[in-house]
């Protein structure tokens, strides 16, 4: 009260001072992405947890250029376009001791009877070069050579072989099976020349990554980006019960992790359709693509995924990768394999113009046991639920709440600390109106009606409260008829 209880005098006090009767206001849970993966050979670098300023180039020079997680952030925070607004954390491992990079090669044939120029293409990233009339196919092995490492970025070096000068040897900078995804092109012009690519290949070694994970701790991570390979089973195992913990009624801060993917239907599938209680890891897909499957993941984070979910949780995503080359039209899906590949857990692109197109962002779970619509397929449900359980938890664990007196329904109190179940019954019903409202939840009604909030029949320091909620949709099919006849005069 304004006026002290020790007035005795005739007065009128007015005290002015906020008070919150907006309580269960929905506020939209801010994403953050954690990012997974090595460094390059060589460079020597803290496994601590890194907080990226906006800055690939801090990036590149602390954990080397070309490697997996400069490549990633370059993608997030670019020199133009479109850059993360959500923080981005780094969570390094290191390669273990007898983990391999990945070779590859180009052999050369010459010499050039005459003048012209290509393009090699190592993970999508481009090296020009020139030919001279007459050059030999050694002579132009060291000029590719030096065109290559000319740029930073690559995610190799180059070396002319040392049996065969007429040999462009490469080498992943990392180690790792990861390496193995490192595709190879060349386009040319140039008579009397040959360029043979060998496909990078016997990389080997996947670190484990539960002790970068344990780094998250108490930060409220929700998303991972995973720039190691999606088809190794321990991998995705640890990822799995990472994130399983942290939906877990005692963490309370729900992740999903992902991983990008240029295979095929029956590649990919081969191993989503086994992890059939997966509603962590999810693939972004970009099938045929040349481009680093980590850099198409990124890509898809700051165009749509993250960010949507940033600005506008309820939305499903549908964001182009531009800036990506897209695979070749022959390697795309059509809506018969697309509708397969939702079926056995795996994330599918359509193609739009040039451009690769997310179509169906899900997680691998598909139980036999919850037919064709399982509970935790769409990324999007998984984000709706994690902004309910974020809000649940503004309302639970605001100051106001942990540890004030509790009381029944009937007590009649002053205190005005005091809580009872048909206050917070009405916290909630207001958030379910506002959840409805920001379309993250259908049928608030529903909801308002079957809140329960009790206090327990055995324990009177202990609140029980059910809040169920239906989860809004999304447009994902449509069927219409369209009907036509003709005018008869």
């Amino acid at each position: 009260m304004g006026v002290t209880a020790s007035a005795i005098s005739r007065v009128t006090g007015v005290e002015v001072s906020y008070k919150n009767f907006n309580v269960g206001a929905a506020a939209m849970l801010p994403q953050r992405l954690a990012i997974i993966g090595v460094g390059n050979t060589g460079v020597d670098y803290s496994t601590e947890k890194y907080e990226v300023e906006a800055s690939a180039a801090d990036v590149a020079e602390r954990y080397g250029y070309g490697s997996p997680l400069h490549l990633a952030v370059k993608q997030l925070f670019p020199v133009s376009g479109n850059s993360a607004t959500f923080p981005v954390t780094i969570y390094p491992v290191k390669a273990g001791n007898s983990d391999v990079a990945a070779e590859g090669s180009i052999a050369i044939t010459g010499p050039a009877t005459k003048a012209g120029s290509g393009t090699v293409t190592i993970g999508g990233i481009e090296a020009d070069f020139a030919v001279t009339k007459g050059e030999t196919a050694t002579e132009l092995a060291t000029a590719l050579v030096g065109a290559i490492n000319a740029v930073l970025d690559m995610p190799v070096t180059a070396a002319v072989d040392s049996e065969d000068t007429a040999k462009v040897v490469l080498t992943a900078k990392w180690k790792g099976a990861n390496g193995n995804r490192i595709l190879l092109g060349a386009e040319y012009d140039a008579e009397g020349i040959t360029l043979t690519l060998s496909a990078m290949a016997d990389g080997a070694g996947v670190p484990s990554v539960s002790g970068a994970l344990a780094l998250i701790n108490t930060v409220w991570e929700t998303m991972i980006l995973n720039t190691f390979d999606y088809n190794d089973s321990g991998l995705l195992n640890e990822i799995f019960e990472f994130g399983n913990g942290r939906w877990g009624t005692l963490v309370k801060k729900p992740i999903l992790c992902a991983t990008g993917c240029v295979d095929g239907y029956s590649t990919r599938t081969a191993i989503t359709d086994l992890r059939t209680t997966d509603y962590i890891n999810f693939l972004v897909v970009s099938v045929g693509s040349k481009e680093l499957p980590w850099v198409i993941a990124a890509k898809a984070m700051v165009n749509d995924i993250l960010t949507t979910a940033d600005s506008n949780p309820a939305q499903n995503y549908k964001g182009l990768l531009t800036g990506l080359k897209a695979g070749a039209d022959s390697a795309q899906e059509d809506y018969t394999v697309r509708n397969m590949s939702v079926n056995k857990g795996s994330s599918t692109n359509i193609k739009n113009g040039s451009v690769a197109q997310l179509n169906d962002i899900i997680t691998m779970y598909h139980p036999a046991s919850e037919g064709k619509y399982p509970s935790k397929r769409y990324v999007v449900d998984l984000i709706k639920l994690m902004n309910v359980v974020y809000n649940v938890r503004l309302i639970m664990e605001a100051d106001s709440v942990v540890g004030a007196p509790l009381v029944s329904d009937t007590t009649v109190t002053t205190n005005p600390s005091a809580i009872q179940p048909k206050t917070v019954k009405g916290w909630f019903a207001n958030l379910a109106n506002s959840l409805a409202l920001k379309a993250l939840i259908s049928d608030q009604d529903f909801t308002k009606k079957n809140t329960i909030v009790e206090i327990d029949s055995e324990n009177p320091k202990r609140l029980n409260v059910s809040f169920p909620v239906k989860l809004s949709g999304n447009v994902e099919v449509a069927s219409v008829d369209v009907l036509f006849g003709f005018y008869l005069g």
